[in-house]
């Protein structure tokens, strides 16, 4: 891990006010924000308060700046492609039109975009609270209890379904979005590529399983091959969000949800999106102990609705993906957050998960915490 030191970091803030300067967006200041993982991210003072919305007098006072570089924010040493700003900007563009099936849900808007040094200015929500930090709270189980957090759930679950609905059509706005290479060859290396390296660190796990899951390893790495010039789109494929988890679903004071983040979209299976969002929940449910999980994942199946078999098997087998790739989201020399029986079992519930999902065994799954995939 490689940091940037103080002066470089310095650089990027000084580098940033600049470029902002003789736009409407100049700002007296910036405050890094500690969700910035891949990119630099900032609230920015503006120097003139802008209007909130279009056809509204009331203002705002800041701004969400997003600078990509050619490297990891927390890592100089990470490579990463900084073309994902320009997907981005694309998505977050053809996003103008798209009517969700709730307007409680949303995504940001893009203000603007100054392309040769990458930087974003996006509508802020300087009240917002993300639900990872909700569900991992201690006050948690007083916030989300089980109506409030199946509600919300509901809310992620129906608007992802309105999202994927419509990027299944032929918009020609959101087929120049194009694949995004770089961020898809990131997200197999992150998640499929690596969940048996995981759980290589718990050999008793792999006894007897190890080759259905290199099967399941095997067949999801020819299909990120596929790509949407391809024009076989089946009713599963199409462009998703490709980041979809708890952190990127900020919520404020009067329950409108947010969905940010958007450098991740990519042409790829919807399972990646809802299995992405029910793993993660699930770790809280594990990890935290929060009484609202389980409540939300039921909600955000039902919100999506219509999971027919083949979409609900996927969905477990990425759920289980997402949970092996907790231990890989953590510093890699950092010791582990909670006892090796604790993260032993949470590796051996996704386990199961891959391989039951891939034998497609309905009967494991019913006394699950997954069983409202297959509930009709």
């Amino acid at each position: 891990m490689a940091p940037l030191d103080q002066a470089e970091q310095d650089a990027i803030v000084s580098k940033v006010l600049r470029e902002l300067s003789e736009t409407p967006y100049a700002c007296s200041s910036l405050m890094r924000l500690t969700n910035g993982t891949t990119n630099f991210v900032f609230r920015g003072e503006l120097s003139h308060p802008i209007l909130a919305d279009f056809g509204h007098s009331s203002t705002k006072t800041t701004v969400i700046i997003k600078h990509s570089t050619d490297f990891v924010a927390v890592n100089k040493g990470f490579p990463l492609d900084a073309s994902r700003a320009f997907y981005e900007e694309s998505i977050l563009h053809a996003l103008n039109n798209f009517s969700s099936s709730t307007t409680a849900v949303k995504a940001p808007q893009l203000y603007l975009f100054i392309r040769n040094v990458n930087i974003q200015v996006l509508e802020d929500f300087p009240a917002a609270v993300d639900l990872k930090n909700i569900l991992v709270s201690p006050t948690a189980n007083t916030l989300l209890t089980a109506p409030v957090a199946a509600s919300v759930g509901y809310k992620v679950g129906s608007w992802l379904r309105s999202f994927h609905a419509w990027t299944s059509s032929s918009n020609a706005e959101l087929k120049a979005v194009g694949d995004n290479e770089p961020m898809r060859k990131l997200k197999y290396a992150i998640t499929y590529d690596s969940f048996l390296k995981v759980l290589e660190n718990f050999p008793q796990l792999l006894e007897g399983y190890r080759q259905i899951l290199e099967e399941v390893q095997d067949a999801v790495k020819t299909e990120f091959q596929k790509s949407s010039r391809d024009g076989n789109w089946d009713k599963h494929w199409g462009f998703i969000h490709g980041d979809f988890w708890t952190g990127n679903t900020p919520n404020s004071s009067d329950t409108q949800l947010f969905i940010v983040d958007w450098e991740f979209t990519q042409f790829g299976h919807r399972a990646y999106d809802i299995g992405q969002m029910v793993g993660d929940i699930y770790e809280r449910k594990h990890f935290f102990q929060t009484d609202g999980a389980l409540p939300a994942i039921e909600g955000f199946i039902q919100g999506y609705g219509g999971l027919y078999d083949e979409l609900a098997f996927r969905t477990a087998i990425h759920a289980g993906v997402q949970l092996i790739g907790w231990y890989t989201r953590r510093a890699p020399t950092a010791p582990l957050q909670f006892p090796l029986e604790k993260v032993t079992d949470a590796m051996r519930i996704g386990r199961d998960w891959i391989v039951k999902g891939w034998q497609m065994n309905r009967d494991y799954f019913q006394n699950s915490p997954l069983s409202p995939l297959f509930k009709r």
